[in-house]
């Protein structure tokens, strides 16, 4: 009812039924049922067509005075709401893809759409996407959430690399649990070949270690590539790829995300397939060995 009464209202601002069904994108014929609806509902004709377009009966503007401002204030309101939701845009994303890989795509998106309101939530922690306020969430892993609709992104391909000195085979740093490890038996055989194994539980952080030249890590593809870029001297990969993980982008309550988080999620989805560490393609070093060596000769 209340809908057929916005309709009544629509028809006498405009005080014409043709007017109100072109802008309304509604047949004429259509709107003129829902107005008689109406009228069958209150048992008394609301208005009249004559020359001079619609006119009110009596009952018509006593409806109208009583109804017009707090429906058209409502009207307003709902209004307000959807633009404030089309110029805002929540976005859950790990820290080392959105600041890493991920960027140029989000930096991209953001020049595109200059006034819309980016909210983004950088963190590393898997937790339950249900539990958090989102429009989009990109995460890296199998998802487990069932509520949520997944779109796969791309992969990244996991390896342990480190650089070529005598701390080489001394410390193995892990930023994953056993559980994120698929393999987990083929993991511990070639954590064994290493003098300590360290779970530090952050990937940004395994890196850095690397870097810095203090033993091999457990490593995504995405990291690796930003070693390789930085030109980390002597950085050599010690396994082939051990497992991958895939990049998911996941949106609530409907089967199509936003107008604008959409967007955003073929940005990604663009950039993903044409960067060989976000589509699981193998990377290469300069130096790169046979992980089996140091199986064969043990620890150096």
């Amino acid at each position: 009812m209340l809908d057929d009464l916005t309709l009544f209202i629509e028809v006498i601002q405009r005080g014409s039924f043709a007017k109100t069904a072109e802008d309304l994108r509604i047949s004429p014929s259509a709107l003129s049922k829902r107005i008689a609806k109406l009228e069958m509902r209150f048992g008394a004709p609301l208005l009249s067509r004559s020359s001079r377009g619609v006119v009110l009966t009596a009952f018509g503007k006593m409806i109208y005075d009583d109804v017009a401002d707090v429906i058209l204030r409502v009207k307003q309101k709902v209004q307000a709401y959807d633009s404030t939701q089309l110029n805002m845009l929540s976005v859950l994303c790990p820290q080392n893809l959105v600041a890493g890989p991920l960027f140029t795509p989000f930096s991209e998106f953001q020049f595109a759409h200059p006034t819309l309101q980016l909210r983004i939530e950088p963190n590393n922690r898997n937790v339950l996407t249900s539990q958090k306020q989102f429009d989009i969430a990109f995460r890296v892993g199998e998802q487990q959430d069932s509520s949520l609709i997944q779109r796969r992104m791309g992969s990244v391909s996991v390896h342990i690399v480190g650089r070529n000195n005598k701390l080489n085979t001394s410390h193995l740093f892990v930023p994953y649990t056993i559980k994120q490890i698929p393999n987990a038996e083929q993991f511990t055989n070639l954590s064994d070949t290493y003098d300590n194994v360290h779970f530090v539980g952050d990937i940004t952080l395994a890196r850095q270690f690397v870097a810095s030249g203090n033993g091999a890590a457990l490593l995504p593809s995405t990291e690796i590539q930003i070693l390789i870029d930085d030109k980390t001297p002597d950085l050599q990969f010690h396994s082939e790829q051990l497992f991958a993980r895939p990049i998911y982008a996941l949106w609530p309550n409907s089967s199509s995300p936003s107008i604008q988080a959409a967007e955003l999620i073929e940005n990604v989805h663009r950039y993903c397939s044409a960067t060989p560490s976000l589509c699981g393609e193998a990377l290469s070093t300069p130096n790169e060995i046979d992980y089996a060596y140091l199986n064969r000769e043990g620890k150096q």
